[in-house]
């Protein structure tokens, strides 16, 4: 057990800037995205998706651009935690980084269960006791790959995103012989709140790039490397997802009656148009990928998330990968015990997003403080500030209401972990101040 937590331990400038990247890319999951996700995006937009991945892409890259500026300075392996903690102080970091690992614990539960309740059942014939043991399976697996050492998942992580990324190429350039390009692409064919609301659903699809900024301490370069990896795996994703947004919508006739009859027909066209369009071996290939890019995803959350634990909790890597199995397992026992996979799909997935978007709200509204401790504020750094913040802001928003059963727990969670924080935080100096006679101070941190 020594000698594994010794072999789990941070070492310091021992990652390559390519395994970073593969940190990023995977946890963004380019395959599952194109395959699955940006589904959302064109239930809005229908044949305008291709304008909207544009924009959702421009959205989101203003919190790429925070992210990065906070990760080329604070290289640790808190993430998050930190870049709140140099801008707000201690209290506000550990809001924002305890938020963060809400969201990147239920993750690792959702991204498990919507391959196990959504993706095989629809391509592979299987039972529910089947899948309830799948169910369960899958974090112990993880787990197992986790311990085996930083650098084989990102290996593996390395290899799988780079092939999803040349399947989706392939299968564009495919689309476009076919098909060939239109520039009726370029043109709205939607009301603009359907538009808008595409783009956002493209924006968050390419959430999920952060979790390099929990490998600062390891990487080589330090900030260097991360907060560059992070923006190069956000370009890469960002371009697949844009390629693959007009490819899926020329192969229907850039037509919204021809995206509406496709999303009647699959609720993955991805998957659905390798088929039709190379046949079965090259679909097969593509839903293997689709499915391992779900797996990496959540493989990339928890190397990212076991060091966010390792900061928050204990200086001790093996224990803190096991604290995050033992939440992760529980979740998904819960899933196999009771068969209700689905709502718990829904559920976790909507505890992740309200607490991911409001922790990176926090990130975002702190950052001119940051800034200044860094180099002092300037126009640019309130813009970002205030575009971050509007970003998340609607991420909460739009998950949250109309207020239902999934999106109430969701609040509560989020209200409940910032509470107990913040009374910690105040008893903590309340317990301090009176045990030497002195009136408690309840002043900011200021960092």
């Amino acid at each position: 057990m020594v000698s594994l937590s010794k072999k789990l331990e941070p070492k310091e400038d021992s990652i390559p800037k390519y395994l970073v990247v593969a940190q990023s890319l995977s946890s963004i999951a380019p395959l599952g995205s194109v395959s699955a996700y940006l589904t959302f995006a064109m239930t809005y937009s229908l044949a305008s998706t291709g304008l909207s991945a544009i924009l959702g892409s421009l959205v989101y890259l203003v919190w790429v651009i925070i992210g990065y500026r906070y990760s080329k300075v604070i290289a640790s392996t808190g993430g998050t935690y930190e870049f709140a903690k140099q801008g707000g102080g201690e209290l506000v970091g550990r809001i924002a980084g305890w938020l963060y690992w809400i969201s990147y614990a239920t993750y690792l539960s959702s991204v498990t269960t919507y391959l196990v309740s959504s993706v095989i059942p629809t391509f592979v014939g299987v039972s529910q006791t089947e899948l309830s043991a799948i169910e369960v399976i899958l974090p112990v697996l993880l787990f197992l790959l986790v311990i085996s050492g930083v650098k084989p998942p990102l290996f593996y992580s390395l290899v799988t995103s780079s092939v999803e990324v040349l399947l989706i190429i392939a299968l564009g350039v495919k689309v476009f012989a076919l098909r060939g390009f239109s520039y009726s692409a370029f043109t709205l064919t939607v009301p603009t709140s359907n538009f808008f609301a595409g783009a956002m659903a493209v924006a968050f699809t390419l959430a999920g790039g952060g979790a390099s900024f929990f490998l600062g301490y390891e990487a080589k370069g330090k900030g260097k490397t991360v907060s560059t990896s992070y923006l190069l795996a956000f370009s890469i994703a960002a371009v697949a997802v844009i390629f693959a947004s007009f490819y899926e919508v020329a192969f229907v006739g850039y037509a919204n009656a021809g995206v509406i009859s496709l999303l009647n027909e699959t609720q993955f066209p991805g998957y659905y148009i390798s088929e039709q369009v190379f046949g079965a071996p090259f679909s097969a290939v593509f839903l293997a990928f689709t499915v391992n890019s779900l797996i990496g995803s959540a493989v990339a959350a928890y190397v990212a998330l076991a060091r966010l634990t390792y900061t928050l909790v204990s200086r001790d890597m093996f224990r803190s990968v096991v604290i995050v199995f033992l939440f992760f397992f529980a979740w998904n026992l819960v899933g196999g015990i009771t068969g209700q996979l689905l709502p718990l799909y829904y559920l976790t997935t909507e505890i992740s997003l309200v607490t991911l978007f409001v922790s990176h709200l926090i990130v975002s509204v702190v950052y001119p403080l940051f800034s200044r401790r860094i180099k002092g504020i300037s126009v640019v750094d309130v813009a970002l500030a205030t575009l971050g913040s509007a970003t998340m802001a609607y991420g909460v928003y739009s998950n949250l209401f109309p207020l239902q059963l999934d999106s109430g727990i969701a609040l509560g969670t989020t209200l409940a972990v910032s509470a107990i924080i913040a009374l910690r935080k105040w008893a903590k100096v309340w317990g301090s101040s009176y045990s030497q006679g002195k009136k408690p101070d309840l002043k900011p941190n200021k960092g």
